[in-house]
């Protein structure tokens, strides 16, 4: 999701807004949709960032099991009982 500025209806507010986001005078910024929502419907102005602030960036997820063997079934449970 696109990180978004969202700043106050008071222009040098700082403290913490909708959602707990924390506002430094009169902006802040979110991906959250919950928080983005409400501050469209309640006079905040919201905008798109020209770039997501650094640290946002999302985590590749592996793209199949994991390569360690210790993970899952064990050798054992396919074995039949003697």
């Amino acid at each position: 999701m696109t990180t978004m500025r969202i700043t106050a209806p008071v222009a040098d507010f700082t403290g913490e807004g909708p959602g707990g986001v924390p506002f430094v005078n009169g902006t802040a910024t979110t991906s959250d949709r919950a928080v983005i929502g409400y501050c469209e419907g309640a006079g905040y102005t919201v905008e798109p960032l020209d770039h997501d602030p650094p640290g946002d960036e999302p985590t590749a997820e592996p793209d199949g099991p994991p390569d360690d063997k210790s993970a899952g079934r064990s050798a054992a449970r396919g074995k039949p009982r003697g």
